[in-house]
């Protein structure tokens, strides 16, 4: 199912520690027709911003100072089921994947680029609307 198919915009929250890596990702999905509802650089702002927005999809970097990444995915499924979220991280960790995707998440590298984000938040988005 792609974006057009969804009926609207998809809405993202975007979390991740460098406010430059925010940036590019805001500025290549708004081009594309996302819409960026909020933006976290802590874990903690990620639930500060879930307080007043709902967006369709968080993308979560797993790695953010002060955060233990896993644990910041378990506190968001277990306070938003339904929320679909795409983890992304610059490392590389089979094990971390595995764990990542036993809980529903889909897990991305930075490396793999915003083309392979989009299809993994529109798979997501696509997912949790059929249920």
């Amino acid at each position: 199912m792609t974006r057009a198919a969804l009926g609207r915009q998809i809405s993202v929250l975007l979390a991740d520690d460098d406010p430059r890596f925010r940036a590019l990702v805001r500025s290549v999905l708004v081009e594309d027709g996302y819409s960026i509802v909020g933006e976290a650089g802590t874990a903690e702002d990620v639930f500060v911003v879930l307080d007043s927005q709902r967006p369709d999809v968080v993308v979560l970097d797993l790695v953010m100072e002060g955060a233990d990444g896993l644990g910041t995915l378990d506190e968001l499924l277990v306070s938003y089921p339904d929320l679909p979220v795409v983890v992304i991280s610059s490392l590389f960790d089979p094990l971390v994947e595995q764990q990542i995707l036993a809980r529903g998440a889909r897990y991305l590298e930075k490396v793999e680029g915003i083309e392979a984000l989009e299809q993994a938040i529109d798979a997501m988005v696509a997912i949790e609307r059929d249920r």
